[in-house]
């Protein structure tokens, strides 16, 4: 028997997972597939699709004195894990930082990783694309960044990475190439030649697509940045992004070197129930069915897009342990010894189809901390 059991393994479910798991918890994390996370940008916003600041979070959300209060040290703990996994977030919620994405739109978010920098309003920024890569069109891209900062003097260069493949090549794929040092080392004298070529002096940025490697990000991103002696940036756009990506695989690898027990490519089809408590889990490996015993449990399945909600004639139905839920999707009697996090809650607390992931990291953060006081107590939680 577990004593944390956790239901899927986005952002949310990798998050409870490692933070309960460092409460000393055994724990264990039951996911199909991969989650969401890896379709995301990487970066976390407090009101996903718009620049709302602050003061609108807490309104949309109706959060208390006491909720902002936790925020700060929220956000802390987050960074101080990126930290230790290799892959470090920065930024702040109380002035949102504005970055480019892949469409050239620029976007207001409070926390991303190191390989996102923040857009200047004035200055000369060059946007660089690969031959390979169709999905990043750096002439589409400045017509719609010069919209949005007039003020900036704006080039762009296309490259070519080398190797071709018999698919599409992703940026995902494009990052991968770039990990070889020799890849990196021919971009940078194309981007050099090219730059002489054009008579372009005086550079401020370089935007890339989120491709500057997977493994060695950090050494790609330093060599760009001292070769090219300019600042660097990815802009996230249509998934796989790199950037998600090398979160998911972060979180996972820290997960797993905690010792939390994964059960992959296993599907919930309900639960066991005694009265106030789940006992188990039915959970299915392919043709096989059998019970997962735990004492408390989580539930990271996400909204709608993250497939733990479903939307049928008769409403929104909680897809992993078949509960009741109301019109927006909240459940009708949550037990006990459940706690819901991130999108999973409803539809209320989604902007564009999600939650801002700000709202993700304090609604873990609020579940591990009824989640601790009820296992030191051994007991269950009021309604």
């Amino acid at each position: 028997m577990y004593d944390v059991i956790v239901i899927g393994q986005g952002l949310s479910g990798l998050l409870s997972a490692i933070w309960a798991k460092e409460h000393g918890y055994s724990t264990a994390v039951v996911a199909t597939g991969t989650g969401k996370i890896i379709q995301s940008t990487g970066v976390m916003d407090l009101i996903p699709g718009t620049a709302g600041g602050l003061n609108e979070w807490v309104e949309l959300y109706q959060m208390s004195h006491l909720q902002l209060g936790q925020l700060t040290g929220v956000i802390e703990q987050f960074k101080a894990l990126t930290k230790k996994i290799g892959y470090p977030y920065k930024g702040e919620i109380e002035k949102l930082s504005s970055i480019v994405t892949g469409s050239g739109h620029v976007k207001k978010t409070a926390l991303f990783p190191e390989t996102i920098s923040p857009l200047p309003e004035k200055g000369h920024i060059v946007i660089v694309g690969f031959e390979e890569v169709v999905d990043f069109q750096p002439a589409y891209i400045k017509g719609n960044l010069q919209k949005a900062r007039p003020q900036l003097t704006i080039d762009v260069l296309k490259i070519k990475l080398g190797n071709r493949s018999q698919r599409t090549m992703t940026q995902l794929d494009a990052a991968r190439l770039l990990d070889q040092k020799e890849i990196r080392n021919s971009c940078i004298k194309q981007i050099k030649r090219l730059i002489v070529e054009k008579n372009i002096r005086e550079l401020d940025m370089f935007i890339f697509p989120a491709s500057l490697g997977v493994e060695d990000w950090k050494e790609t991103k330093d060599q760009f940045s001292f070769e090219l002696n300019a600042k660097i940036t990815e802009a996230p756009g249509m998934p796989p992004n790199t950037t998600a990506i090398r979160l998911y695989e972060c979180l996972k690898k820290e997960a797993v070197k905690l010792g939390v027990r994964f059960y992959a490519d296993t599907t919930v089809t309900g639960c066991t129930i005694d009265g106030e408590d789940i006992k188990s889990l039915t959970i299915q490996t392919a043709n096989r069915l059998s019970n997962l015993n735990g004492k408390q449990f989580i539930l990271a399945t996400g909204g709608i897009l993250g497939g733990g909600l479903e939307v049928t004639p008769e409403g929104l139905k909680e897809t992993a342990l078949r509960l009741e839920t109301d019109e927006k999707g909240v459940l009708l009697h949550c037990l006990s010894n459940l706690y819901q996090v991130g999108a999973s809650r409803g539809i209320q607390v989604t902007q564009n189809g999600i939650t801002g992931g700000i709202f993700t990291l304090l609604s873990i953060h609020e579940m591990i901390d009824q989640l601790h006081q009820q296992m030191m107590i051994g007991g269950t939680r009021s309604a």
